[in-house]
């Protein structure tokens, strides 16, 4: 919540979708359903990116906000300057915004938050693969880290699970 705009609004998008910064930067208003709970990627990383992207309340916090503050197509245009063009990259906000915070921080790193917080509410891996739109199971791995407590309770749950059955 220290950083300013648009990295707060990309962070906090990222963070409820898992979706890339790239992804973010090129929303158009023509592409965000609000009442349908989603929005339309046209346009990503690989042919199989173009995806429909379920919204969390908060994601659709960020972007209603948006669509009522800006007028023109790209709702993360240029110095958040509107009828500007779709942002390229906010990569020089982050470093300055990192430095006066004294942290160590991708903002990728908040697509692999995503991806740790859905495994430990109980998202299986190929629903998780196919949110982040990846090719395969073998690149979720690079994503999902689940926590040590979560993988503790894991085990205390099979326990359970064995002792109720042996009852």
């Amino acid at each position: 919540m220290a950083c300013p705009q648009p990295l707060q609004n990309v962070a906090t998008v990222m963070l409820e979708t898992g979706m890339r910064c790239g992804e973010i930067y090129r929303i158009r208003r023509s592409e965000v359903f609000l009442g349908k709970g989603f929005l339309k990627v046209t346009k990503g990383k690989t042919k199989a990116s173009v995806r429909q992207v379920h919204l969390s309340a908060k994601a659709s916090a960020v972007l209603r906000g948006r669509l009522q503050r800006f007028k023109g197509e790209n709702l993360f245009p240029q110095n958040d300057e509107d009828f500007r063009a779709a942002t390229q990259t906010i990569d020089k906000m982050h470093i300055r915004t990192m430095e006066r915070l004294k942290l160590s921080f991708r903002l990728y790193d908040c697509r692999h938050t995503f991806a740790n917080r859905a495994v430990e509410n109980g998202v299986d891996l190929l629903t998780l693969s196919l949110i982040l739109e990846h090719s395969g199971l073998k690149t979720i791995s690079r994503y999902a880290h689940p926590s040590e407590t979560y993988k503790a309770d894991a085990i205390k749950k099979m326990e359970n699970r064995k002792f109720a059955k042996a009852v």
